[in-house]
């Protein structure tokens, strides 16, 4: 059997747009363990049989919603302080990017999303953490890496 290709982490990378113009991302620095999980609302209607109503109605379903969250933790790095609260404080969304870095199949998720969460917290003896969460708003598109011939030989 053939070893996958896998991904460091060092190639999963957040960069946060600043809300300027133009526009300057920036990637938090301190962040030791990350994640985007993406979700889908759904209504539910049961059916029954129309020839054997007795029968169990089957479920069907409709996609309502598409939701995405980011959620990230780690070390606080103190240069990154200000943006963090800075984007706390923002009542609105921010542009962001979280890329995948990889020579046979990467890719980048963009789209807008709000700082739902920003925790700091300190043990005695053990330097300061912070946990955020970040909630979409609005649609996230995936833009596929586009490959080069030297990268799929590199991978190979």
């Amino acid at each position: 059997m053939a070893r996958p290709t896998t991904i460091p982490f060092k190639d999963f990378i957040l960069e946060i747009g600043d809300g300027g113009s133009p526009e300057t991302f920036g990637k938090p620095c301190g962040l030791t363990s990350q994640g985007i999980n993406f979700t889908k609302e759904t209504n539910e209607v049961q059916v029954p049989d129309c020839d054997d109503p007795d029968l169990a109605a089957a479920t069907e379903r409709a996609v309502t919603a598409t939701s995405a969250t980011f959620t990230g933790e780690g070390i606080l790095a103190a240069e990154f302080l200000p943006d963090w609260w800075a984007f706390y404080n923002y009542n609105g969304s921010r542009n962001c990017t979280i890329e995948l870095v990889s020579a046979v199949s990467g890719g980048t998720w963009s789209g807008k999303f709000i700082l739902s969460g920003f925790n700091v917290t300190a043990n005695l003896g053990e330097k300061v953490s912070v946990s955020v969460e970040m909630l979409s708003d609005g649609v996230i598109v995936f833009t596929p890496a586009v490959l080069m011939a030297d990268d799929l030989a590199e991978a190979a």
